[in-house]
């Protein structure tokens, strides 16, 4: 077993403000994450602690954000969903499952009735839509789900301006008017249906872009400009405050974790924070995924 936060094979995918993980071999420092976190065992169980409690055994738990724990997969293989905590889903798993508590167990849900078979399915899967129905199959099967509202279609005609834009060096201005809003209603719209500004989205778009020429090979000044950054400094500046890494470092971690963008209209930051012990009130280390 690894030391410290590591593991052997690990793979994210992400959409807007959801996140599943899959890894093995952990056991982790103490340490907290700003999403609600659904955490689910493959084959046997996995440990988790906090400051109230000794290791206990689960097979399937949800952890509230912002809630000292450690893991311990205790060699198995675990599969985990991050939810933006201020969506629908965590505030009803919230309500539901974590009133007085940090850590509850799914037992009493029959959420293991779904079977291995489920759950192993969703981890050599690399369709996105098929994992998405997953991530959507559990949370039915713990909460009551409501009909999602359509988006405006000035908003996705937007989205679809950004991604299939030729550079990502465009005006706010220049993208209202192409669908025929102001500017300030266009970021109040986005951000609304989005879930994020609309600066924020065009700076990640230039953080992917730059990330798959990177990973393809090409120098790192050279990504920058075709990425649309101003130079290879903006662009290290992004990966830092986006990414919690310096482009430089993208090869060491290629082999390590996979991470696959399910739409390019969706993106979402996983921020964990790792500390010395579960009483520490400093946190020794922010990672941003």
């Amino acid at each position: 077993m690894h030391k410290g936060n590591e593991g052997d094979t690990s793979a994210l995918y992400v959409w807007n403000g959801i996140c599943m993980f899959w890894g093995t071999s952990f056991h982790t420092d103490p340490h907290l994450h700003n999403t609600l976190q659904l955490v689910f065992d493959i084959d046997r169980e996995f440990k988790l602690k906090d400051a109230n409690t000794e290791w206990t055994s689960y097979k399937a738990a949800i952890i509230k954000d912002a809630h000292m724990h450690q893991l311990d997969s205790c060699g198995s293989i675990q599969l985990f969903i991050y939810l933006d905590k201020d969506s629908e889903y965590a505030v009803q798993l919230v309500n539901k499952f974590l009133e007085k508590e940090g850590i509850a167990d799914l037992a009493s849900t029959g959420i293991r009735n779904l079977s291995n078979d489920f759950f192993k399915k969703l981890l050599v899967s690399s369709d996105c839509h098929r994992l998405f129905n997953g991530c959507q199959t559990i949370f039915e099967h713990l909460i009551k789900l409501k009909v999602p509202q359509r988006i405006d279609e000035r908003i996705s005609k937007a989205v679809d301006f950004i991604v299939n834009a030729p550079s990502r060096q465009m005006k706010v201005s220049t993208i209202a008017d192409h669908v025929c809003l102001s500017e300030s209603r266009l970021r109040y719209l986005f951000k609304a249906q989005v879930g994020q500004p609309i600066q924020n989205f065009l700076l990640w778009m230039k953080v992917v872009d730059s990330l798959n020429l990177v990973l393809q090979g090409k120098q790192l000044s050279q990504s920058a400009i075709d990425a649309g950054f101003w130079d290879s400094a903006h662009m290290n500046r992004s990966y830092q405050e986006l990414l919690g890494l310096a482009p430089g470092k993208v090869k060491a971690f290629e082999k390590e974790l996979k991470i696959i963008s399910c739409a390019q209209s969706n993106f979402y930051t996983l921020r964990t924070e790792i500390y010395k012990t579960l009483t520490s009130k400093t946190a020794e280390a922010i990672i941003d995924i």
